[in-house]
Parts: structure tokens; sequence; C-alpha cells
């Protein structure tokens, strides 16, 4: 056709522009620059892999070779670079608010030196100093376990340049942390309940809101409750991670 004619250099296929001329030159439909992901820890190969647009998570673990014997998907970590951009643009906004809640209380404890508005502004302070140092992570909450068991694509993902996957070793411990008299880890034990772990960690202190302990499941999720009621079911079980 002309136009190749006219990219290989020949003379008489060529045409001449005049004032007012367009020259549209388009993309290529589809096209993308090279996608890179890149898996850690126990995977049989990891490594960075190039990705085709669309191609999912699965696919470049099967290229990848699968996962080793010691991999606990359940606490895999699934990063994504977007993601870590709009944690950050959220942590800026409730910066902005808690500093203007604390100009807020700063007022009424000049007003009232003797209310509760100076013990309130030192620990928003304290909370504020803890959001300016946080360093968003950019964190997808995945289910690698039930992707690696199971061929249906709900637990699949759709890979985007820059994601990583990180797989560590097989977990064994419960981390306790909080109010509680000493926060540690235990070795995990099946017949143990939530419960049970906050008992070996010397219990609750007196500071303590037992209406609002939570567990952060290995993947990333968090399981809440109120009191003994459990929201989402699963009552006091807690697993390895």
């Amino acid at each position: 056709s002309s136009d190749l004619a006219i990219s290989a250099g020949d003379d008489v296929a060529d045409l001449l522009l005049h004032s007012y001329d367009y020259l549209s030159i388009r993309e290529v439909p589809a096209w993308e620059k090279q996608l890179e992901v890149e898996l850690v820890g126990e995977v049989r190969f990891p490594g960075i892999y190039p990705v085709r647009r669309g191609e999912t998570l699965r696919s470049v673990l099967n290229r990848a070779g699968g996962l080793t014997e010691l991999a606990f998907p359940t606490g895999s970590i699934f990063t994504r670079e977007t993601l870590r951009g709009r944690e950050a643009d959220q942590m800026k906004i409730l910066e902005r608010r808690l500093e203007a809640d604390i100009a807020g209380l700063g007022l009424r404890a000049a007003a009232d030196p003797s209310g509760n508005s100076q013990q309130a502004m030192s620990v928003g302070q304290s909370l504020l100093e803890q959001i300016r140092t946080m360093v968003p992570t950019g964190r997808l909450v995945i289910e690698l376990d039930k992707l690696v068991a199971t061929d249906s694509d709900d637990f699949d993902v759709v890979l985007r340049h820059g994601d990583k996957l990180y797989v560590p070793h097989h977990s064994q411990e419960i981390m306790v942390l909080g109010e509680v008299q000493y926060a540690t880890s235990h070795l995990y034990a099946p017949s143990n309940s939530r419960d049970a772990y906050i008992a070996l960690s010397g219990g609750l202190t007196s500071n303590a809101d037992g209406k609002r302990v939570y567990v952060v499941r290995a993947n990333g999720a968090v399981q809440a409750s109120k009191g003994l009621r459990w929201f989402g079911g699963g009552g006091g079980e807690v697993f390895p991670g």
C-alpha cells in the first residue's frame, strides 16, 4: 500500500503536504509497552516475568512452576502500584482532617484548661505523627490458597504492570498485640480459640476494650467482633499467620 511505500522511502508514492493538511498517525490497536510482574518467595522459579495484556496470576504462576512444598499461600502478599498511590492520597486526606480536628481541640483546651481537650489533643498529635510516617503498601487482599486449589476464575487476578506477589514460608505462629498483659507470639494449636490465645498472653489489660477485639488474617483480611458475636461467622477461630 502507499503508506508502506512511503515509510520505505519511495519518492514516487510520497505526498506533498500543504497548509491546513492533517497528518494522523494512529497507534496499533491494543498495543502496550512490555508489562512485567514479579514473583518472590516460595515459588519454584521466582523472578520478573513479562505478561500479556489480560493475562492472569494463575497463568504466570503456572509458567513459574507453581508453589514450593513449603509455601504458605494463605499468607501471600500481593501489591499493586496504582493502589499504593490511592492509599497515599487517602492518607493525605486523613492527615488534613486530623490536623483540622487538632486545631479545634487546641482552641477548646485554651478556653477550658481543666477539660479533656488537652488529653484528646495529645492523643491526636500522636496519631497524626503515626499517619505521617506510614508507608502505603498498595496491598490487594487475595485468596491465593483457593486460587491454586481450584480452577475457578472467582479467585484469579488480571495482572497489571508492576504487580508483585510475595509467597512466604509456611507459618506456625499466632501473634497477639495491643492491650494484653504480654504481647507475644504463640505456636498455633488447632484446639485454641481467639480467647485462648489472649489468655496465653496474660489476658486483657484494664485499658482494653473487649468489644473491639479483631483478628487480621494472614492474607490481610480483617475479622471484627462485638463481644462474643463475630461478624462474618467463624466464631473465635484463628488460623496460622
